[in-house]
């Protein structure tokens, strides 16, 4: 069994991805390093001798997550791997990553349940709290382990065999939803279901820090990041497959943000020119 790991970065920090590649190295067979930075970061080339088992590819553009991943899977599919591992820049893998999706895998298999793929609960690394669903919190179908809609793409395990069935990720959606996209459509086309193992914890960071909202904290994004999380909803939305749930919520959810994103958060004008453009871009299509 071969296990490859695709790890989108894009400017990363040194010291982070050091800490990445050293936790994956010894988990998986092989690296796919996909760079959306214009320019190679200075320390890369040293970094790249230490991990021999790592293949960089450098894109000199960013092509977005959605892109970078469907580069990485094409090039474990040619090397006929048997799963992907995904990663990015902003998430910390624990040494027991791999064998912990494994072994909750193989649990899952053995009960004949149709398996899209699995991944580790997320908690946020500056409070130490999980992250759960604040609409759908999942159901324990088994001990240790929480059947989802949908999880995140960061430390999700997934059988290169679904991407044959199902396709890879949505390329123009760029960056905001691609992972729960694909998991909607890996459901609706395969029926497959999507699970998250609770003994294995994702270091992980949302946006650009917490800021209190009310009685709770709030991941803010960058306005570059605000513009595809308001273009892509109203790309979504329409969609019969994508849950009600999902469109409920965070119609919601962005009926605040658009008010409070440029009344409470610097830089105010860009964010409210950034929620227009993507507003408008996601309902033309432009």
């Amino acid at each position: 069994m071969k296990i490859g790991c695709v790890l989108v970065m894009y400017n990363p920090r040194q010291e982070l991805l050091t800490a990445s590649l050293d936790s994956l190295n010894k988990q998986v067979d092989e690296i796919f390093l996909g760079d959306n930075s214009v320019n190679m970061p200075d320390f890369m080339a040293t970094l790249l001798t230490l991990y021999p088992n790592v293949y960089y590819r450098g894109f000199k553009e960013n092509l977005g997550i959605a892109e970078a991943q469907n580069r990485g899977i094409a090039y474990f599919q040619e090397k006929e791997f048997d799963f992907v591992l995904f990663m990015d820049q902003d998430s910390l893998a624990p040494k027991n990553l791999v064998i912990s999706l494994l072994a909750d895998y193989d649990r899952l298999q053995q009960t004949g349940i149709a398996i899209g793929g699995i991944g580790p609960r997320p908690f946020n690394r500056s409070e130490g709290k999980p992250y759960v669903g604040a609409v759908k919190k999942g159901k324990l179908i088994l001990p240790g382990i929480t059947e989802v809609g949908e999880i995140i793409s960061s430390a999700s395990l997934i059988p290169m065999v679904h991407f044959k069935q199902i396709g890879g990720m949505e390329s123009s959606l760029f960056i905001d939803g691609v992972d729960h996209e694909w998991c909607w459509r890996a459901k609706k086309i395969g029926g497959w279901r999507f699970f998250i193992s609770e003994k294995v914890q994702l270091s992980h960071q949302v946006g650009e820090g917490d800021r209190p909202f009310i009685l709770r904290k709030v991941a803010i994004p960058t306005p570059f990041r605000t513009y595809y999380q308001f273009r892509n909803y109203f790309r979504l939305v329409h969609r019969g497959y994508v849950p009600l749930y999902w469109k409920v919520s965070n119609g919601f959810k962005y009926s605040i943000k658009f008010f409070y994103y440029p009344l409470c958060v610097s830089p105010r004008i860009s964010y409210m020119k950034q929620i227009l453009k993507g507003i408008y871009a996601g309902i033309t299509g432009k």
